[in-house]
């Protein structure tokens, strides 16, 4: 019988705490929790209910991915660093994405994500069929919304009404992280 590959997915940098889990790159379960500022509270827990429903264990996963960021500075640090304790203690292979990538990768077409960074910044990125158009970074909205890139894409402001993932692209366009 062919090994199929398991991976789990997590990301916190924004209110949408989103935990997944994939069998060869297909999506088999998920957690959404919407908060301000307290998914340091939740995320193993959930990460075990995922878990615990598919009758998983840690040491049976083939690969962790999180969302590195941009955001929530506190919420990038959590999964970070619950991310690479599972990675380290079961010697799993942790890999990374951008967060704005993650949280919409299910959008078709040309799209722009933000992340509200307050005081009329945002940080964002524009990518198109898997390919960054334009690098994630820390921008004025206004200066953002002059830059031809940006122009007729599809705008997404990452939060509880405004995110749509996609496993099979986030695992594809995954880093590996060397040494953790």
């Amino acid at each position: 019988m062919r090994h199929m590959k398991k991976t789990l997915l997590f990301d916190v940098s924004t209110n949408v705490m989103y935990v997944g889990y994939a069998k060869d790159e297909i999506l088999v379960d998920y957690s959404i929790r919407i908060a301000q500022r307290d998914h340091a509270k939740y995320l193993v827990d959930r990460i075990s209910q995922v878990l615990t429903r598919n009758k998983l264990k840690l040491e049976q996963l083939d690969e962790i991915i999180i969302g590195y960021g941009p955001g929530s500075y506190t919420g990038v640090r959590i999964a970070v660093m619950v991310g690479k304790m599972l990675a380290y203690t079961k010697n799993i292979p942790l890999k990374v994405v951008s967060s704005l990538y993650f949280m919409t990768s299910g959008y078709h077409g040309k799209v722009a994500a933000l992340i509200d960074a307050r005081r009329g910044h945002v940080f964002s990125m524009v990518h198109e069929h898997g390919v960054v158009l334009l690098e994630e970074g820390y921008r004025k909205l206004s200066e953002l919304q002059e830059n031809p890139i940006y122009l007729h894409a599809q705008t997404i402001f990452i939060d509880d009404r405004g995110f749509e993932v996609n496993i099979k692209k986030i695992i594809e366009k995954a880093k590996l992280v060397e040494n953790v």
